[in-house]
């Protein structure tokens, strides 16, 4: 990061200059655009581009979702909005935006950012896993494992991690809870064994080995991660719990994970009915790219 104060124009106003990744982006009037930037050192700013639809050589295209860029842009407190000066393009993530599946996956990535982030609240560590997981998603091929571990993360930065260690009630840990049925509370955010669980709301069942591996994820160094491997049963319980337990938390349900359903369902029935599937294919491909494009408003 730096800064510089700027006179003349803007009046003490210091112009800063920091690594961000494109979050959202919406246009604004007849030229601007209003952009969400997820930065380095200042956590999730929201900006003014000025210009930007008419001046291809001064933001270059790189206001565009899931770029990575170096931002320069003027601030002053009280002002709201800060105000996009220029940027330079880091990465643009091409393998992405060429990936119908990969669009999805990528944006769910922005979106969730984008809700659990508060306003110029530093997050370096959830900057770096965005960025990693960009990359991830941009260099490999599109796994529902990446979503998994990525709520994972972004639960334990955020300060919603899951407790996976012990029962919220009786307290009994792993060598406890191997017999009997388990269950994990969205209410409490925790494990809940069977003699814990009589009488209890919003339960979803849960294996030892599922929990386990979440509680793995939640701790591992982040270059170590990618080793895991999910057992169908854990790939299956954790899709059932950790979007439901973001949704319970956040109070609504991501609009990009609703499209996400959209095309695994699609999907499932491509593989049961190949001759209705090609006949929807336009027309469904074409609401999911609309579903993708809701979600930034």
């Amino acid at each position: 990061m730096s800064i510089i104060l700027i006179f003349g124009f803007y009046p003490f106003m210091p112009l800063f200059t920091t690594n961000a990744i494109v979050i959202r982006s919406l246009d604004y009037g007849e030229s601007d655009r209003i952009v969400t930037f997820f930065t380095n050192d200042f956590g999730k700013i929201k900006g003014i581009a000025k210009g930007a639809r008419r001046s291809k050589k001064r933001f270059q295209n790189a206001l565009d979702l899931f770029s990575h860029l170096r931002l320069i842009f003027f601030d002053r407190e009280g002002m709201g909005l800060v105000r996009a000066e220029g940027c330079d393009i880091i990465n643009s993530f091409p393998k992405i935006r060429e990936d119908l599946k990969k669009i999805f996956y990528g944006t769910y990535l922005l979106e969730l950012a984008n809700e659990m982030a508060g306003e110029r609240e530093a997050n370096r560590e959830a900057f770096n896993l965005l960025h990693s997981f960009l990359s991830i998603l941009d260099e490999m091929e599109t796994k529902e494992e990446t979503l998994r571990v990525f709520e994972i993360r972004m639960l334990a930065l955020f300060g919603y991690q899951p407790n996976m260690r012990k029962c919220d009630f009786c307290k009994n840990g792993w060598e406890d809870l191997k017999t009997g049925s388990l269950f994990f509370s969205l209410q409490k955010g925790a494990l809940v064994c069977e003699r814990c669980s009589r009488g209890l709301n919003h339960l979803i069942p849960l294996s030892l080995g599922t929990a386990r591996l979440i509680e793995r994820i939640s701790q591992m160094e982040l270059a170590k991660i990618h080793r895991l491997k999910f057992t169908s049963q854990a790939l299956s319980e954790s899709r059932e719990l950790l979007p439901r337990f973001i949704t319970y938390q956040l109070g609504k349900e991501l609009k990009s994970l609703k499209a996400i359903n959209s095309i695994e369902s699609k999907s499932k029935s491509e593989a049961r009915n190949p001759g209705e599937a090609s006949r929807r294919d336009q027309f469904e491909t074409s609401t999911n790219v609309r579903n993708i494009n809701d979600s930034n408003k």
